[in-house]
């Protein structure tokens, strides 16, 4: 049986129990906050280093680093699985397929998601390596996986998403003027403005009501919510999650995400990513 070795980034939101659990090598991306670089930042440091910077960004690794990696891995006699964060949001898969060219038994998977929903796609992968499943019907059973994986996000300001060009800005000064929240979902090729409210509360209720019509006839395998400093917020959509859709969304699936999502979302957005049963 050939030795496979996971890759990915640091927008996976793994914990370092996860990185050894599933023995996983993790790329790092750059933050810079006014000109002075940082390799993954701790999250919560990050955005509070937002409020008051000039300029913030992140930028995903080089080809040369993936190059390296890759190199490193293939000539101790490993196949790769290299899964990152949704091209929509990054170029990282766009980087790392590029250098993967170089390489003979380097996969790279757009998980068209971020944060937990990596961790899924990373977990189903260890999975199959485990049981044993050739490499190449991996690659197709984890490219079909990204298919059950919905992403939404709750936007709480607009500011980041116009400044990074996610959001048309004639959009964001209409949702600043009317004090607008947002609901977007992740798709395939954007992220996907769902509905504008006004309030937390009715952006939970279009949370849920997204939800409810996305899952229907399907079974919810887990949930996980991911936070730029949303404490109460997390709180609110966590209970009405378990209310209307009956998953009790355990603590160890609640987590601050990484600066690179932050970047875009903003302080006070929430990330709900729920895994689907196979049909």
């Amino acid at each position: 049986m050939a030795k496979i070795k996971i890759i990915t980034d640091s927008t996976s939101d793994l914990s370092i129990e996860e990185i050894e659990r599933y023995d996983v090598e993790v790329v790092p991306m750059t933050v810079t906050i006014d000109g002075e670089e940082f390799i993954d930042m701790d999250n919560k440091e990050y955005i509070y280093k937002m409020r008051t910077a000039k300029q913030f960004f992140t930028s995903q690794p080089s080809v040369g680093k993936f190059l390296e990696i890759y190199k490193k891995w293939t000539e101790l006699g490993y196949k790769v699985i290299s899964i990152h964060v949704s091209s929509v949001l990054s170029g990282t898969y766009s980087t790392a397929h590029s250098a993967s060219k170089e390489f003979d038994g380097v996969y790279v998977i757009d998980t068209k998601t971020a944060s937990r929903g990596i961790k899924y796609v990373i977990e189903n992968c260890y999975n199959y390596i485990l049981e044993g499943v050739e490499i190449l019907e991996i690659i197709k059973r984890l490219n079909k996986k990204t298919k059950d994986i919905l992403t939404y996000v709750t936007i709480d300001k607009l500011d980041n998403l116009v400044r990074g060009g996610r959001i048309k800005k004639t959009s964001g000064l209409i949702g600043g003027i009317l004090n607008l929240k947002i609901l977007t979902k992740l798709c395939e090729e954007e992220l996907m403005v769902v509905d504008k409210v006004r309030g937390k509360k009715k952006l939970v209720q279009a949370l849920i009501k997204t939800i409810l019509i996305d899952i229907k006839d399907r079974t919810v395998k887990q949930i996980s919510l991911v936070d730029t400093i949303s404490d109460e917020y997390i709180k609110e959509i966590r209970e009405a999650i378990y209310d209307n859709v009956g998953y009790l969304i355990p603590d160890n699936n609640i987590r601050t995400t990484t600066p690179a999502v932050s970047t875009h979302a903003g302080e006070g957005s929430v990330g709900v990513i729920i895994e689907l049963h196979e049909q």
